[in-house]
């Protein structure tokens, strides 16, 4: 597929005079070798929009050129003919960047969508390229009675996920998706490799800061753990909620959840009047595990525990929605416990119900995420139990504008308790600061590494580190 503004010349100037030219000029023709590794796309070209769109449909940016790359040297290719053309880059693996950081306007899009193999190495560690999504990992990674500490929703990419922290039903056991993170590979600006095995600042900048700031990332090693025998959860649902059963209910589930064994997650999620408390638990035996939320079943309108699921079949009901949709979603808070937004509470309440298709979440962090000393990894919020989120879904978009006013409304209220410390992949553009609420003490080491890895910031997005 190639494209008027890159001609075979440029091309060829760029791949130099190596025997790999050589033997493209002799025998393909350049269509052939973009369709091999790497194809190009223009506005012009009829996949243009297919690789453009990304699965919040509220974002529409417009990339210069497209450059869906199958290899790492698709990668360095397109890396070269982006600074021959004096563009910005982004970078893509599975596209759901709440606030499409993974796209740009009149820049090159580097898509990683086809690279996606799963390659099993020595002592149950795995390489997986960036595209893999999870629904992918999973259904590899269980057969084989492993698992990986990753999120629920299964086409979200592991490249995204796992550069910017990556948190799940497993994570209070084995720690976030970057702390099994044991070594990448990056092209860097100039089409270099870099290994982090010889250069440990990658890596260490990878465990949660590593969202597109500082070049390519094609390879990703982990550990790997044993997989559970089966899966639980007890969903509660609560409906017509008023101002002080919610503020029962919700000082009740900080309560229940303080001592969860480490198998164990929870959400609280209010969506208008209507109330959902999940809880999962993949221990063998759960006999006592109830007695930790007694009180909030006695209170429930409806109580459906499903226990010892077989796990991949549990996992499904949690993938999620597959189609792009209208959306936006952030971080709303990390909190110690309910003394961080007890003040606020009436005033999340009132927001929420008033703003049809607004979803405010608490899911349960903690434990082994605890345990890492912040200065191992780039996240740096390791004293923190509980993350909280914000959502806002709409039909059309004429619904957009009233609903992330009231976003931002909340947002505001939410930050004028005090609660400023942010989750990476969860961003939003209107964070003051966003960059310090998201790596805290730990910016200014991403920052040296900025300069060290990415001078020119070719890899460039509303939020980038600089």
């Amino acid at each position: 597929m190639i494209q008027n503004n890159y001609t075979k010349r440029e091309f060829l100037k760029l791949l130099g005079t190596g025997s790999l030219g050589i033997f493209f000029m002799s025998f393909y023709s350049f269509e052939d070798f973009l369709d091999d590794e790497l194809i190009l796309l223009t506005k012009d070209d009829e996949k243009y929009e297919l690789y453009r769109k990304s699965f919040n449909k509220r974002i529409n940016k417009f990339p210069k050129y497209i450059a869906v790359c199958k290899s790492n040297e698709a990668v360095k290719k397109a890396i070269l003919f982006a600074n021959d053309k004096k563009l910005k880059i982004a970078i893509r693996s599975g596209g759901h960047s709440f606030e499409g950081f993974s796209n740009n306007d009149n820049g090159l899009l580097i898509h990683l969508g086809l690279m996606k193999s799963i390659v099993w190495q020595k002592d149950n560690t795995v390489k997986l390229q960036p595209a893999c999504l999870l629904q992918e990992i999973y259904a590899d990674f269980l057969p084989k009675k492993r698992i990986l500490p990753a999120g629920s929703c299964g086409t979200v990419g592991v490249g995204g996920l796992a550069l910017g922290g990556g948190y799940g039903f497993f994570s209070r056991k084995y720690g976030l998706t970057c702390d099994s993170l044991i070594r990448v590979k990056m092209i860097d600006y100039k089409g270099n490799t870099i290994d982090s095995d010889k250069d440990p600042d990658l890596l260490w900048a990878c465990k949660g800061g590593g969202n597109g700031n500082f070049g390519v990332i094609t390879e990703l090693y982990f550990k790997t753990y044993p997989a559970p025998n089966s899966f639980s959860g007890y969903r509660m649902k609560f409906s017509n909620l008023t101002l002080t059963r919610f503020t029962s209910l919700i000082k009740l589930w900080f309560k229940s959840t303080q001592n969860l064994p480490k198998e164990a997650f929870s959400a609280f999620v209010l969506n208008g009047k209507f109330l959902t408390i999940l809880f999962t638990n993949y221990q063998s035996n759960q006999t006592d595990f109830e007695k930790n939320f007694t009180e909030l079943i006695a209170q429930a309108d409806n109580y459906k525990p499903m226990k010892n699921r077989n796990l991949a079949a549990a996992l499904k009901n949690y993938y999620g929605v597959t189609e792009p949709i209208y959306f936006k979603n952030a971080s709303a808070g990390l909190y110690n416990g309910i003394e961080d937004i007890e003040k606020g509470l009436a005033d999340i309440f009132n927001k929420v119900i008033a703003a049809k298709g607004t979803i405010y979440q608490i899911n349960t962090l903690g434990g082994k995420i605890n345990e890492v000393k912040k200065s191992d990894s780039a996240y740096p919020h390791r004293d923190i139990n509980y993350l909280s989120e914000l959502q806002a879904y709409w039909d059309s978009p004429n619904q957009e504008g009233k609903l992330t006013k009231s976003f931002e409304e909340i947002q505001q209220i939410i930050r004028n308790l005090g609660n400023t410390k942010q989750y990476r992949n969860y961003p939003d553009l209107n964070f003051p600061d966003a960059n310090l609420s998201y790596f805290g003490d730990n910016l200014a080491r991403l920052q040296q590494l900025k300069k060290k890895y990415d001078p020119q910031n070719i890899f460039d997005y509303p939020q980038v580190i600089k």
